[in-house]
């Protein structure tokens, strides 16, 4: 469940989010009888396997808002401290370019 990052105090509609996904992933850990760092355990077969799946997509999907979230406060952060540094005339001063654009793949290392 420590996985599962919580977000800062400061954004309530982030922590209701979270709230609510730490409250089914609890409910369903119980009704299923799971423990352990696993946290949703093993995908079951019928119906309870279609609700592992909601809850697992609901997982991925709040840990790649918080990601990207905070790739945006990151590249405001830096940007800021660049404007900050740099001369108005600088040609550094101007922000990268966006290369995360749908569809978009960095290069391969």
């Amino acid at each position: 469940m420590e996985e599962i990052t919580a977000p800062g105090a400061d954004d309530a509609d982030e922590q209701r989010t979270y709230t609510k996904l730490i409250t089914a992933v609890s409910d369903y850990r119980r009704r299923h009888h799971r423990a352990g760092p696993d946290v949703l355990g093993p995908r079951p077969q019928g119906l309870d396997g279609e609700e592992w799946d909601h809850l697992t997509d609901a997982i991925d999907l709040y840990t790649h808002a918080r990601v990207q979230r905070r790739l945006e406060q990151m590249r405001a952060r830096t940007a800021a401290e660049r404007a900050a540094i740099l001369p108005p005339t600088s040609p550094l001063r101007r922000p990268p370019p966006d290369t995360h654009r749908p569809g978009h793949r960095p290069p391969s290392r």
